[in-house]
């Protein structure tokens, strides 16, 4: 092995065992909070492997299928008998393992991605396809990022103009070929009446998740248990994953949090476990997240699929209207509805301000916090920025931001 080599590996396992401490430590922050129960360990063991292929396979008994982003609809991958896997992470140790390879002012969730599957690539089986919808600029690259066989992957074109009729028939449109490429990598023919079950499926999980935003709402969860569990969908099969879920409504029927001090909105880039920063910063300011439009929380579940009929071609177009039409992702060129949603959260809901988290090198969410803030600010509503990375070194500079925020 020459001395490249041997340098690649020493860093791999210096990584590696980062990697493990980091979210051990997260873990057992969650573990030490006053609020914590047993009906959390569930999903904090699924958190606790992170990208992890092998596991996820044996656990659901299907093919994994990797993707990105929300828009590839997850009732499709179900009713093809395959399992989708999102690309995500939160883990600032794994992005150390990409980092020199990518710019300094890049996403450090794609960083943290290519560096966790560079640390399990030797004991990975590969992914049976892998679905790239065609969001922001750091996705279209990941294909090259990862250096993907390109038969294997396919590119779900997203239309930026949302509220045209040619985008939403382009849309419609790439979901038949979404169809057509699973179908050609798996061998299987996706069946009308497999759609229309799987629908249903996810519907008992969508109406569940509908429970605990309520809650959520009403003060009655915090924010970091919430995100624990968003985080973990569709790191189980979905049918346990809601049973589940149905106990941890149980027990916040039960045993219900105190909402304390202001409640706020927030809003912006993905946030990731074991990266719980900003809503444990937040909550330590005596603030409480009453809601968020992240793509990693709330904003996984755009609302229920509504089928004008039952046809293979009525339940395909209602997926592709839910997942296109209902997204509010800063990446789309008319996107007043992101802006709505946020004021209508804030006229129903004791929440007092929007704190705004931008990742560095997040560019869609960069931008458009500057026309949000002047559109919330116009309106009388407290608008806070944050600009941050998986660092730990501006949490005291964070903390003292949002502690001023608080008093207003």
């Amino acid at each position: 092995m020459d001395d490249n080599n041997k340098r690649r590996a020493r860093l791999r396992s210096r990584v590696r065992q980062e990697v493990q401490t980091e979210y051990e430590s997260a873990r057992r922050l969650m573990e030490a909070r006053d609020d914590y129960d047993p009906v959390w360990a569930y999903f904090l063991d699924l958190l606790m492997r992170p990208m992890d292929r092998n596991g996820l396979q044996a656990a659901v008994g299907r093919p994994v299928v990797e993707h990105l982003c929300n828009q590839a609809p997850y009732e499709l991958f179900h009713a093809m008998g395959v399992h989708p896997l999102r690309m995500a992470s939160g883990c600032f140790a794994a992005g150390r393992l990409s980092a020199g390879d990518f710019p300094v002012l890049m996403c450090p969730m794609l960083k943290a991605i290519v560096g966790m599957q560079r640390l399990r690539e030797s004991s990975q089986t590969a992914p049976s396809a892998r679905v790239v919808p065609t969001t922001c600029d750091w996705v279209v690259q990941y294909q090259q990022m990862t250096d993907a066989d390109p038969e294997q992957t396919f590119f779900m074109e997203l239309p930026h103009l949302r509220e045209s009729e040619r985008g939403q028939q382009r849309w419609l449109e790439q979901a038949y070929e979404l169809v057509r490429f699973l179908e050609s990598r798996m061998g299987v023919k996706l069946k009308r009446k497999a759609l229309a079950s799987s629908v249903q499926i996810f519907m008992r999980a969508w109406q569940a998740i509908g429970r605990l935003i309520e809650q959520r709402r009403a003060g009655r969860l915090p924010a970091v248990w919430f995100m624990a569990v968003a985080n973990s969908f569709m790191l189980d099969p979905i049918e346990p994953w809601t049973e589940q879920l149905q106990r941890v409504l149980g027990h916040v029927d039960a045993h219900p949090s105190q909402a304390a001090g202001k409640g706020v909105f927030l809003a912006g880039s993905p946030i990731l476990f074991p990266n719980f920063k900003l809503p444990l910063l937040i909550e330590a300011a005596g603030m409480t997240v009453l809601g968020d439009d992240l793509c990693t929380s709330e904003r996984i579940w755009p609302g229920a699929v509504c089928p004008e009929e039952n046809s293979f071609h009525g339940l395909l177009r209602a997926l592709a209207e839910r997942y296109h039409m209902a997204c509010i992702c800063p990446t789309f060129a008319d996107n007043e509805r992101r802006i709505n949603t946020i004021l209508g959260v804030l006229q129903r809901y004791p929440v007092r301000g929007v704190v705004h988290h931008v990742l560095k090198g997040c560019h869609p969410f960069d931008i458009d916090s500057f026309r949000l803030e002047r559109q919330l600010k116009s309106a009388g509503i407290p608008f806070l920025r944050i600009e941050t990375d998986y660092v730990e070194e501006d949490n005291r500079n964070i903390a003292t931001r949002l502690e001023a925020f608080a008093e207003i």
